[in-house]
């Protein structure tokens, strides 16, 4: 009689149930790792979007248009604290690059261009509004700055994923004309008083804004204030602080607090700032 050897039933399930356990703690770590990934992946994005939001600001200050006897060249600022973080609005005339490139086309003659090139001059605001579809935005349609705290539910998180870091350039330098059409919502006006037509350009810089605080330097006392209410003076200086949430939207339900200090960073907060310093050149003397 021939011996056979085999794998008996209670063998085979005890090799199965070996590799699922083994099977299961490899994907658990492939799992965890992979998470790891892309929340440093999304912070790493959310961070970069924002230095291109700050890089725009300063250069915008830094190339600032001011002076003190002439209404349309002044700074308007508004301190707005909420109960979930800061919604500063500013707005100031600056230099921006425009196309056709006014100073190439001096520079490549008087007949360049058939059409004379627009003014390198224009104002700009930057804000905090509820998220808009980017086809509405094309059409003329601007939303209205938060001016107050959101309505309480039970996901603050989704509130501030649809609130959106806006810089809108126009043409028109009347800062009134500008800031009131912006608060007043629905869309800019096309013609100024003159019948100058006028061009609005809203740009979406970072979703899910948490704070935009600025605060002023006063160049004699070198104190901070929370807004620049001064027509005959200039700040030498604009602390700006930008706090957003990382595209993990992996938060804590300590957000709301962490919104109002402004020194604590929650989880899933992720938060840049910068000094910015007015050019002594860009002041116009009397």
């Amino acid at each position: 009689m021939r011996n056979e050897s085999g794998i008996t039933l209670i063998e085979m399930l005890t090799a199965v149930s070996i590799i699922v356990i083994m099977g299961g703690s490899s994907y658990a770590v492939f799992s965890t790792a992979i998470k790891a990934y892309n929340r440093t992946q999304s912070k790493l994005i959310q961070g970069q979007k924002t230095r291109v939001a700050l890089d725009k600001l300063v250069t915008d200050l830094s190339q600032i248009q001011t002076d003190t006897s002439d209404e349309l060249l002044t700074i308007f600022s508004q301190d707005i604290p909420t109960s979930l973080g800061d919604r500063d609005i500013v707005s100031f005339v600056t230099l921006v690059r425009t196309d056709p490139d006014t100073f190439a086309a001096q520079l490549d003659g008087p007949n360049a261009l058939l059409e004379p090139p627009l003014s390198d001059v224009r104002r700009i605001i930057y804000y905090i509004g509820p998220k808009i579809p980017h086809e509405e935005l094309n059409n003329g349609i601007v939303p209205s700055p938060i001016t107050d705290s959101l309505p309480q539910n039970n996901n603050a998180t989704l509130q501030e994923e649809n609130l959106t870091l806006y810089r809108v350039v126009t043409t028109a330098l009347d800062p009134e004309l500008v800031v009131s059409s912006i608060m007043d919502a629905g869309t800019f006006p096309t013609v100024d008083e003159n019948g100058t037509a006028i061009v609005f350009t809203p740009e979406p810089l970072i979703e899910g804004i948490v704070n935009f605080d600025l605060k002023y330097m006063d160049a004699e006392s070198e104190a901070m204030y929370e807004s620049w209410d001064q027509t005959d003076v200039i700040p030498i200086g604009v602390q700006v602080l930008v706090s957003v949430i990382d595209e993990d939207k992996q938060q804590s339900t300590s957000n709301e607090s962490s919104a109002q200090n402004l020194g604590l960073v929650g989880q899933g907060i992720l938060t840049q700032s910068t000094m910015v310093y007015i050019p002594a050149g860009a002041v116009a003397t009397q």
